[in-house]
């Protein structure tokens, strides 16, 4: 038996079984590369030995996974290939790495894409030799892992290239211990016996049917963009926001929003009036209900480490009203300084309600939920039922902004990479705010997936 701290925990069970994939440019031409980054996967393994190991279905109990014993070796984790020919550095850098431009199969590691076998590897990365410059695409099975796990592997790769693959590297076991998700016998639950916990919900509910679904039915054409949001406006707006909180005379919990919660209600807002149903299928008094993800590390007693590899996060859900949200996408602006957005008293009061019901909804995962809801996880003979987060209307808002993996020095030969992107969905996905980038105003990176005339509307 591997140690309880290999297990996957509850948690780990309930994730997608899917691959978290990343591509990450870098400019470097050095002959070595290949060599390199091939060298330094012993040392990964050596901290991480179950990246030579595959997730695998468990018959007890149903629906949750476990890890194999090892049956692959550092040199089948990463291939490696020349697209010289047909991609250039150059080119994708003044493109800004579109998304558009990096469609190929071929970039992406093997073995990640359905139907997966069982077991699934862990771990797969596919390197790109390209005209001045590489990318690396890397594929981390999801019930393993969340993204501040896939940052952690990065930065261990990463130290390993720099040493040269055999040097200690700071690791810490504590990275990998699931054990406070696991010894869950002393938590007495908040719910009642056979009541879902409100961090989960049936399967069936778990995506209600909302009125944007019934409205977008019809075939689409996808197109992916990135926008680029400047951070010294969204501090801007977060500093209004709870200057204006301060003055309510309502009482509420929320006494102060984040920069994350004013960007979250600001995609929100956008998602709703872009996908705005015909006019007579909805009602002032109709409300959107979101999910949101939430690493819940430093919300546990002793506090997780801040490079656990394993899944963390719970999702919640936000509601706010149809009126409020399809309103704020039409504010009266002025622009009097660079950078400078000033919003009228209405919509500034619109965009409060929204981050503060998302900064609610925040504060709703904590220690005792977590623990509550992975102890009845892991009391149930079958779990297949199960999904993570209670019940939202189809949108879901996910930030990687604190990924660090612009911080990571890789070493003479591989250097710093310049941009992450990800792989082209294959269907609608609401956005994903990509890692911040350190130096620049446009520290918040929204990656968009629409439909070809919903895609206009949000450059608007």
């Amino acid at each position: 038996m591997p140690p309880k701290s290999n297990y996957l925990s509850p948690l780990d069970w309930l994730m997608p079984n899917t691959y978290i994939r990343q591509i990450l440019c870098f400019p470097s031409t050095h002959p070595d590369i290949p060599r390199i980054l091939q060298n330094a996967l012993p040392g990964l393994v050596a901290d991480v030995q179950y990246l030579l190991s595959g997730v695998v279905r468990n018959g007890s109990p149903t629906g949750s996974v476990s890890l194999s014993d090892a049956y692959q070796t550092p040199d089948d984790l990463l291939s490696w290939q020349d697209l010289s020919s047909s991609l250039d550095y150059p080119t994708l850098k003044r493109a800004n790495f579109s998304p558009g431009a990096l469609t190929s199969a071929e970039i992406l590691p093997q073995d990640t894409q359905p139907p997966l076998s069982n077991p699934a590897p862990v771990f797969r990365a596919q390197l790109s030799l390209i005209r001045e410059g590489f990318l690396l695409c890397v594929a981390v099975h999801h019930r393993t892992t969340d993204v501040t796990g896939f940052g952690a592997l990065f930065k261990m790769w990463a130290s390993h290239c720099r040493t040269g693959g055999s040097e200690p590297v700071g690791f810490d076991g504590k990275w990998l211990d699931r054990r406070a998700l696991f010894d869950l016998e002393s938590v007495v639950g908040e719910t009642p016996s056979g009541t879902l916990p409100n961090l989960l919900s049936p399967r069936e509910l778990a995506v209600k049917v909302s009125k944007l679904e019934d409205a977008n039915r019809s075939p689409v054409e996808f197109k992916t963009s990135i926008f680029f949001f400047p951070d010294a406006t969204l501090k801007e707006l977060k500093g209004a926001v709870n200057r204006h909180i301060t003055t309510l005379e309502t009482q509420t919990d929320v006494t102060w929003v984040s920069s994350s919660d004013v960007l979250t209600a600001i995609l929100w807002s956008a998602i709703i009036r872009a996908e705005t149903p015909p006019p007579g299928t909805y009602s002032p008094g109709d409300t959107s209900t979101i999910g949101v993800p939430v690493n819940f590390c430093s919300r546990y007693n002793p506090p997780l480490p801040k490079d656990y590899v394993g899944a963390a996060f719970f999702m919640t859900s936000a509601t706010a009203s149809w009126d409020d949200l399809i309103s704020l996408s039409n504010p009266t602006t002025s622009s009097q300084t660079p950078n400078a957005v000033l919003l009228d008293h209405k919509s500034l009061c619109k965009l409060s309600t929204i981050a503060i019901a998302v900064r609610a909804a925040l504060g709703r995962v904590h220690e005792k939920a977590v623990q509550n809801a992975l102890s009845y996880v892991a009391s149930q003979s079958d779990i297949s039922s199960i999904k993570l987060g209670p019940p939202h209307d189809g949108v879901s808002l996910v930030s990687w902004a604190d990924e660090g993996v612009y911080d990571l020095q890789w070493g003479t030969g591989v250097g710093r990479c310049e941009a992450v992107r990800i792989p082209a969905w294959r269907g609608r996905r609401y956005p994903v705010v990509l890692p911040r980038v350190p130096g620049t105003e446009a520290s918040e990176e929204p990656t968009i997936y629409y439909r070809g005339q919903i895609f206009y509307k949000w450059q608007s």
